[in-house]
């Protein structure tokens, strides 16, 4: 199964049993309670807030390619944009005229 065709809870169980740590370590480590966490994995929650989506990624220290699924997946479960696009663009309010100009284009408007 393709990493996208995932879930956002089977990915992140994949990333922690690959990681080598226990889930216990990782909800530890980033601050949430045990049933909050099974909650996301299980998928009777949203995908956490981008602020854990980018601890998470920190705490398991991943790749970037691994990054970029995990951030892809958690937004298709919460139907936001990812967690490092709304990064980026709230760091550089500049973009943001950037892709309104190319919407507009895109658009013909």
């Amino acid at each position: 199964m393709d990493d996208y065709e995932k879930t956002f809870g089977d990915y992140l169980r994949q990333l922690i049993k690959e990681s080598g740590m226990t889930q216990i370590e990782f909800y530890t480590a980033l601050g949430i309670k045990k049933p909050y966490f099974y909650d996301i994995i299980s998928g009777r929650t949203n995908p956490p807030p981008y602020s854990l989506q980018l601890k998470a990624m920190d705490v398991l220290n991943t790749t970037s390619e691994v990054r970029e699924r995990f951030f892809d997946l958690a937004a298709r479960g919460r139907k936001e944009l990812p967690a490092d696009i709304a990064q980026y663009v709230t760091d550089n309010p500049s973009v943001l005229k950037d892709l309104r100009n190319k919407m507009k284009l895109a658009t013909n408007r």
